[in-house]
């Protein structure tokens, strides 16, 4: 989906009728206001990586970052299909989990092989990408949405920092171009190069929008309305420090 922030924005607030009468509205608008306080379309690294001069250094510190992120996503969906006892929504995190393995529904291929595609047209091979680990901050990001997803108990927090605060992550724009935009300008990538983000950028409207209405009409209560908040905002800070985490690699990296 191409537009500006406010396209997007007015895309999301949509919600599905046949689900209004039980959600929250209100409850559904601090959610999604939570995830627009977060910018990391903002931070120092992508803003490096999208100016005119290419720095592949940084870009391939990124990208392996981001592979390690991408392997966790699908099981993410997956544990919280196994968690909802919503039936509605757990069929929808069944099609997003289907889309996830196979790329079927957009006819392009399991998401976790998009992402390798790009790391490929960086010009990094397969045994490095294989090599990688997770740098601290990466982990922390993994781990605390993992800790969240796996427990029943926590499953509102869960679907609040999966499906609203990391589906939410693709859709930021910055100058009204996407992620997907910006960087063939600099680094000569394809359509087919980008195909992981291209995806994501139409995909993940509906994934937020879901996530919105499942967790403004799961929380009944003041406590689970705030948990789930913090989830958001701990998720998009998680984000955030997930940059910080690969700006202090590249420093050190450049300093030997």
């Amino acid at each position: 989906m191409q537009g500006t922030l406010s396209d997007i924005q007015q895309a999301i607030a949509k919600t599905n009728s046949l689900r209004d009468p039980y959600i929250d509205h209100d409850f559904r608008n601090d959610l999604l206001a939570a995830l627009w306080e977060h910018r990391t379309m903002e931070h120092p690294v992508v803003t490096e990586m999208q100016k005119p001069a290419k720095n592949i250094e940084l870009m391939h510190l990124a990208a392996l970052q981001g592979y390690q992120l991408t392997k966790n996503f699908a099981r993410y969906v997956g544990g919280l299909y196994n968690n909802c006892e919503i039936g509605y929504y757990r069929k929808r995190l069944a099609v997003n989990l289907y889309e996830e393995e196979t790329g079927k529904l957009s006819k392009t291929a399991n998401h976790e092989v998009l992402m390798q595609r790009f790391i490929r047209a960086l010009g990094i091979s397969d045994a490095e990408r294989d090599a990688a680990v997770a740098l601290p901050s990466t982990k922390e990001l993994i781990d605390y949405r993992w800790n969240l997803v796996r427990n029943p108990e926590t499953f509102h927090m869960g679907a609040a920092a999966i499906m609203i605060a990391s589906e939410g992550q693709n859709l930021e724009e910055k100058a009204g171009q996407a992620r997907d935009n910006l960087l063939p300008q600099t680094y000569g990538l394809t359509p087919a190069d980008l195909a992981f983000f291209s995806v994501h950028k139409q995909e993940d409207i509906f994934h937020v929008r879901e996530g919105l209405d499942l967790v403004a009409e799961l929380c009944k209560t003041p406590r689970m309305k705030q948990e789930a908040l913090e989830a958001v905002h701990e998720t998009c800070k998680r984000f955030w420090w997930f940059y910080d985490g690969i700006q202090a690699a590249y420093d050190a990296g450049r300093s030997h």
